[in-house]
């Protein structure tokens, strides 16, 4: 990656993230809400049995209805638990996430390690429910800049189905993508679905 593209990239997760940070509480509740109902009426994701959810923190995509209502269908959910020292994230099994999660790295909702943890294989995920700061209508995705979720799904053994989550606030024409960038299959926001 050559400079200019790293400073374009850069301004870009800045401006997406300030304009996601700019929705009230009530307009990201609302949204959130009308875009779980999405996914969770999207055909392929009902067949899906093992799913990975991301944990929303701050201004992202609440996901917690989300995960509600997947172990309520009966559905197995892991979320991420990052390894900063190793560089990856790890998926791990809940079934109380008031329970099961405390503040973990930054600060994101993450599985205690403390505790005894059930790992999920990546290779055996359905589907992984990713976030971002800036998605286009290609099915590329700006991350936030330290490269988990792109480690993560880039492994031989993961065949998950990629479904990115967004509100209309973070998606533009083209993101200035990078062989290491991992494309999505799905992106939902409130104003609709994208598919590739």
């Amino acid at each position: 990656m050559n400079e200019n593209q790293a400073t374009k990239r850069l301004l870009l997760r800045r401006q997406y993230l300030a304009a996601r940070g700019q929705l009230s509480p009530a307009e990201r509740a609302v949204f959130s809400r009308k875009i779980v109902d999405s996914v969770m009426g999207l055909p392929v994701f009902k067949e899906m049995a093992r799913v990975f959810i991301y944990c929303s923190y701050q201004s992202e995509v609440e996901t917690w209805e989300l995960i509600r209502r997947c172990l309520a269908a009966g559905k197995t959910v892991s979320v991420p638990l990052t390894e900063p020292r190793e560089s990856r994230m790890l998926a791990v099994v809940v079934n109380d996430p008031a329970r099961d999660l405390i503040p973990g790295y930054r600060g994101i909702p993450e599985p205690n390690p403390a505790t005894s943890l059930r790992l999920q294989s990546p290779s055996q995920i359905d589907a992984a429910i990713i976030p971002g700061a800036v998605f286009d209508r290609a099915g590329n995705r700006l991350g936030y800049g330290g490269g988990y979720y792109d480690r993560f799904l880039s492994r031989a053994d993961v065949h998950a189905l990629r479904i990115a989550l967004a509100f209309g606030v973070q998606v533009t024409d083209r993101i200035p993508a990078l062989p290491h960038d991992q494309p999505m299959d799905y992106l939902v926001t409130e104003q609709g679905l994208f598919s590739w």
